[in-house]
């Protein structure tokens, strides 16, 4: 159930905004400091909207804006009967934002760019899913192996089963943050490997070296998981190419 302040803890936290400021922008910003700093917590109600821009000094409308604008961030929910309830945005909603980010006016998608950011990220995730893996961790990337052959003649199925060993590795990590950077790409990623699979072999060669990047980590063997995730996104790189010269010259009578 959501918590109400009580209205003399509420008349402390909002004050008047100055005019010579977008006043949206500041409402909005004033409530996200409160949330961020903890003065507004999850599952409290916000004051009615009437009574809001009375303590904001405000129009109705400013105050209608800025909670639009504080939902799609995913820190208020507006709730027919209820009210505004605060709510803390989910690594869910913080994935989706920086996916829109990355799609945002650009017809077509640097995979160059891409592939830098893997480097980097993804071979120390390797690394220090060898060193913190757990029995779970392990049980669940070997389970993502085993079902992998099932699924490597279907290209959806395909594609996520890559991405889902992949999110596997960044769990078992331990550190959510990587889990987050990964999920933001993972709608991308699909696509990636969906493209991927056109190019011969692609799947039999994604196994192959999940395989090996899995044998160092169960091993716990850290630079040899980071030297494994090396060679896989080597081949992954060279796959895109592939991939990317097939969709500029497909083959005559070939399926779209």
């Amino acid at each position: 159930m959501p918590n109400d302040h009580n209205s003399s803890d509420q008349s402390q936290l909002f004050t008047t905004i100055q005019r010579e400021v977008t006043l949206t922008n500041r409402v909005t910003r004033q409530i996200e400091t409160l949330i961020v700093e903890g003065r507004l917590r999850p599952g409290d109600r916000l004051p009615a909207e009437r009574e809001l821009a009375h303590q904001f000094g405000v129009s109705r409308t400013v105050i209608r804006e800025a909670v639009r604008a504080l939902a799609a961030k995913s820190l208020l929910e507006v709730q027919a009967g209820s009210g505004t309830i605060v709510r803390s945005p989910t690594a869910e909603s913080v994935a989706q934002s920086m996916t829109m980010f990355l799609r945002m006016g650009q017809p077509a998608l640097d995979y160059k760019k891409m592939l830098e950011v893997r480097r980097l990220l993804e071979v120390e995730i390797a690394g220090l899913a060898a060193e913190r893996r757990t029995a779970d961790d392990l049980e669940e990337m070997e389970e993502i192996l085993r079902e992998a052959p099932k699924i490597r003649d279907d290209r959806d199925h395909f594609a996520r089963s890559d991405v889902a060993f992949h999110a596997a590795l960044a769990r078992a990590t331990h550190n959510e943050l990587f889990s987050l950077l990964l999920d933001s790409v993972a709608e991308i990623m699909i696509k990636v490997r969906q493209m991927a699979f056109d190019v011969p072999g692609t799947p039999a060669r994604a196994l192959k070296h999940h395989r090996a990047i899995f044998e160092q980590v169960k091993a716990g063997d850290p630079e040899g998981a980071r030297e494994a995730m090396r060679e896989h996104l080597i081949e992954v790189e060279d796959t895109m190419r592939q991939a990317l010269a097939l969709q500029a010259n497909p083959a005559p009578g070939g399926s779209d």
